[in-house]
């Protein structure tokens, strides 16, 4: 039997919880929603300005103790964005901490933060997996955060011969490695497909490490 195909980070509807996590963003935590069976939860930096974080923080705190949620996040640290970046820094830190209390994954995103990351990690000393997502970081970044429980995700980047997605993927160590749609209409196969050319790996045995990876850490 092949393994179904993993994407670790999805803002579409993913059907069943071995397909993969679908995302929701802050405003979701204060609206009244049906959660799917399997799903991540968490303050995005773009959302924290006209977010109520002391409202949402706690209801996050609360929600994590459901079995259904599986990651916090996305939730990190963005340089591009007018946000403060202290008050980032604090609502990362917040969420880093419910996820290491709740025992989850948590799924970062990291804008030109790498280095702030790498000094939380070093201060908070985290046991839980960290999933960087749509990662941007060069290789020696890599190697600095692959010392701590990290794993790193690539998307339809892998289409564009000039992402950093293309240049870095090859330095990834395959059971480090995950795939995802984001918030792109096209399908997880198609970047699996794109990914197995791109590490001179089989399609199939993409598949079962990537599937190996999420039960592991997962489910």
């Amino acid at each position: 039997m092949k393994p179904a195909y993993i994407d670790i980070h999805s803002h579409q509807k993913i059907s069943h919880p071995h397909q993969g996590i679908q995302s929701f963003n802050a405003q979701d935590l204060l609206s009244d929603i049906e959660f799917p069976e399997v799903f991540s939860l968490g303050l995005h930096p773009w959302n924290i300005s006209n977010t109520d974080i002391k409202k949402a923080l706690p209801i996050l705190d609360s929600l994590s103790d459901n079995p259904q949620l599986v990651a916090i996040g996305e939730c990190g640290l963005d340089r591009a964005v007018s946000t403060n970046f202290e008050t980032q820094k604090e609502v990362f830190i917040s969420q880093l901490r419910i996820a290491n209390n709740r025992n989850k994954a948590i799924i970062v995103h990291c804008v030109r933060a790498f280095s702030d990351i790498l000094s939380i990690l070093k201060e908070e000393k985290p046991s839980i997996p960290i999933i960087f997502h749509a990662y941007s970081g060069n290789a020696d970044i890599l190697q600095k955060l692959i010392k701590y429980n990290t794993y790193f995700s690539c998307g339809h980047d892998l289409f564009d011969e000039r992402s950093k997605a293309n240049r870095i993927i090859n330095h990834i160590p395959l059971n480090r490695l995950f795939l995802e749609t984001d918030d792109w209409n096209g399908s997880i196969e198609d970047i699996y497909d794109i990914a197995s050319k791109k590490i001179g790996k089989s399609l199939l045995e993409l598949r079962h490490q990537i599937y190996y990876t999420y039960k592991s850490l997962i489910l």
